[in-house]
C-alpha cells in the first residue's frame, strides 16, 4: 500500500472498523501489534495534546465556556486546570443561577469564595445582606469581590435597611475604586474617594431632591470621566428634583426613555419609545426642548390608536422638533417597507401626516437614527459642550 492508500484506509471509519478488529484478533504479542506500537510512538500518539496543559490556551478556551460547568466540572479535570480556573477572571457577570440557589435559605455556602473572585462583574440580591446570615454573606463578597467593572445592587423597594445596606455597598465601592466603570445603585450616594475609571452611574431608584443636591456635585468630582447617567424618574415625586435639574445641569438632558410625562419633569433633546401621543406631548412642560423623537406605531391599519386622531394639535406644539423616527416592524423602514403593504384607505391617512411633518421640515429618518444612535447623542453632547449626558427614564 502507498501513502494515499493507507491514509484513505485510516479515513475511512468501516476500514478503521476493520482494522481495529483484526489487530485485536492479532493479539497484543503479534507483529502486527508491535509494529503499530512503534509507529505511534514515534509520532508521539502517547503524549497529551501540545498545550493542553499551558495556562494561557486553557483560560482563553474557558471565555468561551459557562462559567459554573468551568468551576463545577472542567475545574475537577487535573491540577493545570484547575489552577488555570482558578486564576482566571471573567469579565462577565457571576451567574444568575449561582445566587438563585442560594437566595431562599439567604445564605452563601463557605466554599463558595473561590467562585466569587472568578468574575469582574456582579448584581448582589442585596436580600442575602439583610438575612439572618447577612454578616457572613457579607464577609464573604468583600472578601473575595475586589477590583471589579461593574457592581449593581439588586432591592426590593421596601427592603432598604440603611445602616447595614449603605455600609456594605460603600465597602464594595471602595474595593474597586480604581477598576470600576459601571456602578448601579440604589440612592444618589457613594464614598468621597475617587473613580477615575467609572464610565457609567445608573442610579434606578427613585431619589429625594435634598439627597441629590447634598450628594450629587461631589459624586461628579469623583468620576473625571464620567460619560452616561442613566436616572430614574417618575411623577409625582420628581417634579421638585426636575426642576432642580432643569435650574443647574439643563444642558446634560440629552436622552429621555418611556416618554409618558418625561418633558413634563425634565428637558431631554431626545425622546425615545413613545407611543400615546397625548401623555407624551401634549401640555407639557418642557416641551420646546424636544428635538428628535422615536414614535412607536402599534398597528399601521389602526390609525386612530394612540391620539392619533389629534396628532396635528400635539405635534403643533413640538416647535423646535428636528428628527421623527417611527417604529412598527424594528427591522423595516416605515416609509418605505411598511406604509406600501396597508391598505390604500389607511395609505391615505399616513400619506397626509407625513406631508403634515414634510411642511413643518420635520425629517423623517429611517430605523436607529434616533433610537440608541451613539453618533447623535455624542453630536449633541459635542453642541452642548458637555463630557457627560444624563438618560431618563420611566418606571
Amino acid at each position: 500500500m502507498n501513502f494515499e492508500e493507507v491514509l484513505a484506509c485510516l479515513e475511512n471509519p468501516d476500514k478503521l472498523k476493520e482494522f481495529i478488529s483484526r489487530l485485536k484478533n492479532a493479539g497484543k504479542n503479534s507483529k502486527p501489534f508491535f509494529n503499530v506500537q512503534n509507529a505511534m510512538v514515534e509520532l508521539r500518539m502517547n503524549r497529551f495534546p501540545r498545550g493542553i496543559h499551558q495556562k494561557t490556551i486553557i483560560q482563553h478556551t474557558l471565555r468561551f465556556c459557562d462559567s459554573w460547568e468551568s468551576f463545577h466540572e472542567i475545574r475537577l479535570v487535573c491540577k493545570s486546570w484547575k489552577d488555570a480556573v482558578d486564576t482566571i477572571r471573567f469579565d462577565r457577570f457571576v451567574d444568575t443561577k449561582f445566587f438563585r440557589l442560594y437566595c431562599e435559605d439567604g445564605v452563601l455556602p463557605a466554599g463558595c469564595d473561590k467562585y466569587l473572585s472568578l468574575f469582574k462583574r456582579v448584581n448582589i440580591p442585596m436580600s442575602l445582606i439583610d438575612s439572618e446570615d447577612g454578616s457572613h454573606n457579607i464577609f464573604l463578597i468583600l472578601k473575595n469581590m475586589k477590583k471589579l467593572n461593574e457592581i449593581g445592587f439588586e432591592f426590593m423597594f421596601d427592603y432598604y435597611r440603611e445602616f447595614k445596606t449603605d455600609r456594605f455597598i460603600f465597602q464594595m465601592l471602595q474595593n474597586s475604586c480604581e477598576t470600576l466603570q459601571v456602578v448601579d445603585l440604589p440612592k444618589c450616594k457613594m464614598p468621597d474617594v475617587s473613580f477615575p475609571k467609572l464610565r457609567e452611574l445608573c442610579i434606578m431608584y427613585q431619589i429625594q431632591l435634598h439627597e441629590f443636591q447634598i450628594n450629587f456635585p461631589k459624586m461628579l468630582e469623583n468620576m473625571p470621566n464620567l460619560e452616561n447617567i442613566l436616572f430614574c424618574i417618575m411623577q409625582p415625586y420628581c417634579e421638585p428634583l426636575g426642576q432642580y435639574i432643569y435650574e443647574n445641569y439643563r444642558k446634560h438632558c440629552i436622552i429621555g426613555t418611556f416618554g409618558e410625562n418625561m418633558l413634563n419633569m425634565v428637558p431631554t433633546k431626545i425622546l425615545e419609545d413613545v407611543w400615546m401621543l397625548e401623555e407624551s406631548l401634549h401640555n407639557q412642560k418642557y416641551i420646546s426642548a424636544l428635538e428628535y423623537l422615536e414614535v412607536i406605531i402599534e398597528d399601521p391599519e389602526k390609525p386612530m390608536d394612540n391620539n392619533w386622531d389629534r396628532y396635528q394639535e400635539y405635534f403643533d406644539q413640538c416647535r423646535n422638533l428636528k428628527e421623527i423616527e417611527f417604529v412598527y416592524d424594528w427591522k423595516k423602514n416605515f416609509i418605505t417597507e411598511i406604509l406600501p403593504n396597508i391598505s390604500e384607505e389607511n395609505q391615505k391617512i399616513w400619506k397626509e401626516r407625513i406631508s403634515y411633518f414634510q411642511a413643518r421640515r420635520i425629517r423623517l429618518v429611517n430605523i436607529g437614527d434616533i433610537k440608541n444612535n451613539e453618533a447623535l447623542r455624542s453630536k449633541l453632547e459635542k453642541e452642548e459642550g458637555i463630557s457627560w449626558r444624563f438618560h431618563f427614564y420611566t418606571q
